[in-house]
C-alpha cells in the first residue's frame, strides 16, 4: 500500500520479493504489483569480472532501457553503482552518455555519489566522473541541502577519506565549469570549459584544469559557472565496438558536439527504417521461391511430356535397290 515515491518503497519491494521466494507466492490478492518499467539487473552482471559482461548484456536489449537497471538481489544497486565500485570509468561514461541517471538511488535512498564517497581514496576518480556529470548527494531519497553538506563532508573526512572530503566540500569542487570572465590578458579563456580541482581557501580561488589543453589555472568563483556534462555536451565520447569500449578525445567542445550530432543523425536514419522491412523481405523471398517452384514444376513437366500419338517418322532417304 506504500506510495512509489516513498524512499523506502524499493527496499520494501525487495524484501517482499525475497519473502515470496522463500515462502511461495500463494498469497492471493495480497500480491504486490511491481513497477512494469523496472528492469531487473542479473546478479552476474552486477558483479562482472570484466566490462565485456556488462556490454554483452546491454546489447541484448534496448540500451536506453537497460542503463538504469537495478539488481534486486544486491540492494537495488544500479549499473552505474557497479561501474563505480569496480572502477570502470569508461563504462561509467558510456552509461551516462546513453542516458543513465547520475543520481539513481539504491534501496536505502542513497545516490551513487553518496555511496561512492564512502569507498575510500581509491574512489576519488569515480567521484570526479560523477561530479562532472552533475551528481548530487542524496540520503533517504532526498537531496542533501547546502546547509547539511558540511556534516556530510565531516563524516567523509572522519572516515579517513580526506581527499574526497576536500574535493566535495566546496560548491564547485570536482565540477565541470565554463569560464564566464577572465583578466584582459586571458580573454581567450571566456567560453572555454575546465575541470575544477579544489578550492584554495587562502586565496579564495579554485585550481582548475582546462579541457583539451590541460593548462592549470587559478580562478575565482565569479569567473566560473557550472556546465555539467550531458549526452549532447560531454566533452569526450565513449563508444562500443566489438564489445570493447573506445574513448574518443577531441580538440574542442565544438568538434565533440559535431561528432555527436553526426552519430545522432545516423541513429535517426536507422530508426526511420520501415519496422516491417524484415517481414516484407521474408514475404518477398517466399513469393520468389513460390514462383521458382512453379517454374521448376513447369520445366519438369515439359521434360516428361510424351509426344502426341501419330505416324512414326520415316527414316531419311530411300532404300537402295539390289543390283
Amino acid at each position: 500500500m506504500m506510495d512509489k515515491s516513498d524512499p523506502n518503497y524499493e527496499e520494501s519491494v525487495r524484501r517482499v520479493k525475497q519473502f515470496e521466494a522463500e515462502y511461495g507466492e500463494g498469497l492471493g490478492s495480497t500480491m504486490i504489483e511491481y513497477d512494469n518499467d523496472f528492469v531487473s539487473l542479473p546478479e552476474y552482471v552486477s558483479r562482472p569480472k570484466d566490462v565485456r559482461t556488462v556490454i554483452q548484456w546491454l546489447g541484448k536489449g534496448n540500451i536506453k532501457n537497460r542503463v538504469n537497471a537495478k539488481c534486486e538481489e544486491g540492494g537495488n544497486l544500479s549499473l552505474l553503482n557497479t561501474a563505480a565500485v569496480y572502477q570502470h570509468y569508461d563504462l561509467m561514461s558510456y552509461l551516462l552518455l546513453n542516458g543513465a541517471d547520475v543520481n539513481i538511488l539504491e534501496a536505502t535512498g542513497a545516490s551513487v555519489l553518496t555511496m561512492v564517497c564512502g569507498f575510500g581514496e581509491d574512489a576519488l576518480e569515480a567521484v570526479r566522473v560523477l561530479l562532472g556529470w552533475g551528481a548530487e548527494f542524496f540520503l533517504d531519497g532526498k537531496q542533501v541541502s547546502q546547509g547539511k553538506k558540511p556534516d556530510m563532508c565531516y563524516r567523509i573526512s572522519r572516515e579517513g577519506h580526506v581527499a574526497i572530503a576536500n574535493l566535495v566540500s566546496s560548491e564547485l569542487g570536482g565540477r565541470r565549469c565554463e569560464i564566464v570572465s577572465a583578466s584582459n590578458t586571458r580573454v581567450d579563456l571566456v567560453g572555454k570549459t575546465c575541470a575544477v580541482d579544489v578550492y584554495i581557501e587562502r586565496s579564495d580561488q579554485y585550481k582548475v584544469t582546462m579541457e583539451f589543453t590541460d593548462e592549470s589555472l587559478l580562478l575565482g568563483a565569479d569567473n566560473l559557472k557550472r556546465r555539467d556534462r550531458t549526452p549532447r555536451d560531454p566533452g569526450y565520447y565513449v563508444e562500443c565496438k566489438n564489445n570493447k569500449l573506445i574513448r574518443r578525445d577531441f580538440k574542442s567542445n565544438e568538434e565533440c558536439q559535431a561528432f555527436i550530432a553526426n552519430v545522432s543523425l545516423d541513429e535517426e536514419e536507422v530508426a526511420e527504417v520501415d519496422p516491417n522491412a524484415e517481414a516484407k523481405a521474408e514475404q518477398a523471398a517466399a513469393d520468389l521461391l513460390a514462383e521458382l517452384g512453379l517454374e521448376e514444376k513447369s520445366c519438369n513437366a515439359s521434360k516428361n511430356e510424351k509426344p502426341p500419338a501419330g505416324k512414326k517418322k520415316k527414316r531419311g532417304g530411300k532404300k537402295k535397290g539390289r543390283k
